[in-house]
């Protein structure tokens, strides 16, 4: 039996054969579907890439930039995976340290002709802060915690923190 290597995947021929034909139906269900090569594996829409190593997003996902941001969250459960088996290094952080941080106060302001009401990405302290510099959503919301946590625990626990 002879194998013979299909050039632009690297499969053998007859998988690369199984593998381009259903790449062709996807295409067909979502029309232009951005497929790439690169040195590791195949980059598909942008988002993913496959190759021997498994799986991988290419950009880590989020929900919107500076630039391109969602104006409407239309699910009605948001889920963000946090689980500790995804993490390491975990330290935990004390409660007066998170409850220090200064926050700016909130801004009502115009953009792209809506009225929001929210945070100025450059006001904010770099601990909740994503590195492009807009606002970190979890570490705001573990700023938050911590100093409602304080205000309970001077309200409920006899003063303390």
């Amino acid at each position: 039996m002879e194998w013979f290597i299909d050039g632009e995947t690297g499969l053998p021929a007859e998988a690369a054969e199984k593998v381009k034909k259903h790449l062709e139906e996807l295409k067909k269900q979502f029309q232009e579907l951005d497929i790439r090569r690169t040195g590791n594996g195949v980059v598909i829409a942008s988002l993913i890439e496959i190759s021997a190593d498994g799986v991988k997003p290419v950009n880590p996902a989020s929900l919107g930039t500076s630039e391109n941001y969602f104006t409407d969250i239309v699910s009605a459960n948001i889920t963000i995976p946090s689980q500790q088996r995804d993490k390491t290094t975990v330290e935990e952080v004390p409660t007066e340290t998170l409850a220090s941080i200064q926050l700016p106060t909130a801004k009502r302001y115009v953009r792209r002709g809506r009225t929001e009401l929210g945070f100025i990405a450059e006001e904010m302290p770099a601990e909740v802060k994503t590195s492009q510099g807009d606002i970190d959503l979890k570490a705001l919301i573990a700023v938050l915690a911590a100093k409602i946590t304080r205000v309970e625990k001077r309200l409920y626990g006899g003063g303390g923190v």
